[in-house]
Parts: structure tokens; C-alpha cells; sequence
């Protein structure tokens, strides 16, 4: 069987499908990844074969562009002002969609997977007459959301002489279940399993820990919007704590943070899953991925939640009790140091480390991605045979 995975040109979107689509692969099944920009460039890194259904667009600078545009910030020089068409969340799918119909129609595929945002997958299998399946990323999308993007490509399927999306097939739900907000309808429970890319891992995460260890992640898109502004408490918060504050932040130019404290370890990219085995804690964003991988680690995690889908996965921790979330974070840096209480919290609080633990627990019992499989290559064929 022939599977399409239709992702986000952003690799932090296209990251969850990795595991799905490599379990395919161990099966026996051809896959093909379709997005654009940097995102076939880590596709490929993760062993899988991918094509550039938008050449010559750099969806990072364009999507800076848009979010500066959106919050009123100045464009850089070289930025442009207006978000170009088709943008929002539906993450360069106009712009990708007559490249993947020609794509798929001659690759001929039996089966569209692709996330909420990445509702070009939906075209595809509408253009193709074949099932489509959404694999979720976190709490924030919904079948209202995922419609309200397909209407971002209603060009598109005029342009294919459709009438709009076919109907789901299966909605793959990768959230723990007592933390789930899901209710569409074919949804199917999948372990969430991190895949964070490869790399060399450093010797010091390995060692014994001397005092406790806290990630700290802004995952890879709020830096290019937003610089390091969301983390500069927590430099102040680790003047004051005594634990090891590890940055994780994909390279980023540091200077804007001042002298780093000791007890402060930037880091290049380092996958966050194997950081996190090696640390007590995590504070970060809130991108669906990052939240996710934290739960799976089983470690409490102090939520930031601005932008996008982040409110949702934040609000999500903060109700099953996994996590802090903190009312207002442009004050954690405030006079009375908010931040330094918060942390404190966030390493001793025996309530969030049992809460924690319990939700990794609880996404370990789900059905694997190599579970999921034969599922899906059954609703495949029966659909083929239906049609």
C-alpha cells in the first residue's frame, strides 16, 4: 500500500507524523512525505523520502513576516508587510496544493495522513477519491478548526472542480485520554511517540545530577517571531534556585540575555526527548509537540501558553495537574519575582510530579503507531473496495 503524509512545511508540526509514517515503512508500505521548505530536508534526516511541493517559497521568512504582521510588529528590512494569500494556519497549503494533486495523482497513493493544519492532505484525497486521515498534534484543533482551514483553500478546490473536502476517515487522537477534548467522529487513540530528530548526544547527560535539572525549551517557531524575550525570568528565577537551567533553543543568539549565570548551560539543538530523560523539569512554550513530548516524559512542566494553539495545551496541563501555567507571563520578571516562586513550585511540588507521572503512564497503555497500522491499512481497502 501507498501512504501521502501531507505536513507543514514547519518541522515542529511535521515532527508527530515521523513515527506514523516510519511504522509504515517497517511494515512494508511505500510512504511519501509532500511539504516545502526546510521541512523536506528533516523528512528526509528522519529516513523518509519527501518532495517540494512549493519550491522557491522560505515559509520560515514568510511566516515571520505574517505572525509580526498579525501582533503589529515592525517587519525586518527584508521582510514584507502583508501576510501573502493563503496563509494563517493553514501553513502554505494553497501554495502547496496543485504541485501535491499532480504529485499524488502520478505517485498514486491508497491513503491521505495529515495533521489538522495540513489540510492540503484533505485536497489531495478529495482530488484522488481516496480516505484521508488527520493525525492531531495536541488539544488546540477541533473539526470546526480544520474546516475553518479548509476554507482558506477554497480556490483550490475550485481550481480541482471539487466541490470542498470529503469526509474524514479517522481521526488519530494522540492527547491522554483523561486529558482528551476530542469528540469527532472515527476518532482513533494513538500513543503520542516523540521523534525530536537525531543528534550527538553530550556526555553530561548521562551523568549522575548533582542538584535538580530544568529544560528549558521555546520550541522552534516562537523565537523567530518573538526572540528570547518569553525566557529572560528565568535567567533571574536561576539566579536564585539552586538547580541547573539547561536552554534548549535551537542556536538562538544568546546576547540579548546578558551574562548567563553558572548554573545556566546553553545547549545547540539537542533532541528533547533525550533532555528531558535527563531533567526533572521542564518550562517552555506550549507548542503542541513540546507539550506532548513533556508528558511523555512524565515530568511537570510550567507552561507559558501565548499565540496560537498554546492557551489550549496550557489550559489542558493545568487541568489534569500536571503543570503550572502561569496567569500572566510578561510579569514573571516582575519586582516581587514571580518566576522564582513559580520554579520553586515547580521542582517540589510532589502533587505535579504524581500527576505527571500518571499521564506518561496513561499515553504508554495507548496503541503504538505499529499498532495503528493494520488499522488503518484495513479502513484503506475497505474504502478502495467501497469505491
Amino acid at each position: 500500500m501507498r501512504v501521502l503524509f501531507a505536513g507543514p512545511p514547519f518541522f515542529g508540526l511535521l515532527y508527530p507524523l515521523v513515527p506514523l509514517a516510519q511504522a509504515f515503512r517497517a511494515a512494508g508500505h511505500d510512504v511519501l512525505v509532500a511539504t516545502c521548505g526546510r521541512a523536506v530536508g528533516h523528512a528526509a534526516s528522519a529516513g523518509l523520502p519527501a518532495v517540494d511541493c512549493a519550491p522557491g517559497i522560505d515559509p520560515d521568512a514568510l511566516y515571520a513576516a505574517m505572525e509580526k504582521n498579525r501582533q503589529g510588529k515592525p517587519p525586518a528590512p527584508d521582510e514584507k508587510r502583508t501576510a501573502p494569500k493563503g496563509k494563517g494556519f493553514s501553513f502554505f497549503s494553497e501554495e502547496m496544493a496543485d504541485t501535491m494533486v499532480d504529485t499524488a495523482r502520478n505517485w498514486r497513493p491508497d491513503l491521505v495522513v495529515h495533521t489538522p493544519n495540513g489540510v492540503v492532505g484533505q485536497l489531495v484525497a478529495a482530488a484522488l477519491g481516496i480516505p484521508s486521515v488527520v493525525h492531531a498534534v495536541g488539544f488546540g484543533h477541533t473539526g470546526r478548526h480544520v474546516a475553518m482551514m479548509n476554507d482558506a483553500l477554497a480556490d483550490g478546490y475550485a481550481r480541482h472542480n471539487l466541490a470542498g473536502p470529503g469526509p474524514v476517515a479517522a481521526w488519530l487522537d494522540v492527547t491522554p485520554p483523561r486529558m482528551s477534548v476530542t469528540t469527532e467522529p472515527h476518532r482513533r487513540h494513538l500513543r503520542y511517540v516523540p521523534y525530536n530528530g537525531g543528534g550527538a548526544l553530550p556526555h553530561w547527560l548521562f551523568a549522575a545530577r548533582k542538584r535538580p535539572r530544568v529544560a528549558v525549551t521555546l520550541g522552534t517557531v516562537r523565537p523567530v517571531v518573538d526572540g528570547l524575550s518569553p525566557v529572560e525570568w528565568v535567567i533571574d528565577a536561576a539566579r536564585e534556585t539552586d538547580a541547573e537551567f539547561v536552554l534548549a533553543l535551537g542556536g538562538a543568539d544568546l546576547s540579548a540575555l546578558g551574562p548567563l549565570p553558572e548554573n545556566v548551560r546553553p545547549v545547540e539543538w539537542t533532541p528533547l526527548s533525550a533532555l528531558l530523560a535527563a531533567s526533572d523539569a521542564a518550562i517552555h512554550h506550549g507548542g503542541a509537540g513540546t507539550t506532548l513530548t513533556v508528558l511523555d516524559s512524565g515530568l511537570p512542566q510550567l507552561v507559558l501558553g501565548e499565540g496560537a494553539d498554546r492557551p489550549a495545551n496550557a489550559a489542558a496541563v493545568r487541568a489534569r495537574g500536571c503543570g503550572l501555567v502561569p496567569p500572566d507571563p510578561s510579569a514573571l520578571a516582575g519586582t516581587d519575582r514571580p518566576g522564582r516562586e513559580l520554579v520553586r513550585r515547580l521542582l517540589e511540588d510532589e502533587a505535579l510530579a504524581t500527576a505527571a507521572r500518571e499521564t506518561a503512564e496513561e499515553m504508554a497503555a495507548l496503541p503504538s503507531p505499529a499498532d495503528t497500522v493494520p488499522r488503518l491499512v484495513e479502513l484503506a481497502l475497505a474504502r478502495g473496495a467501497d469505491g
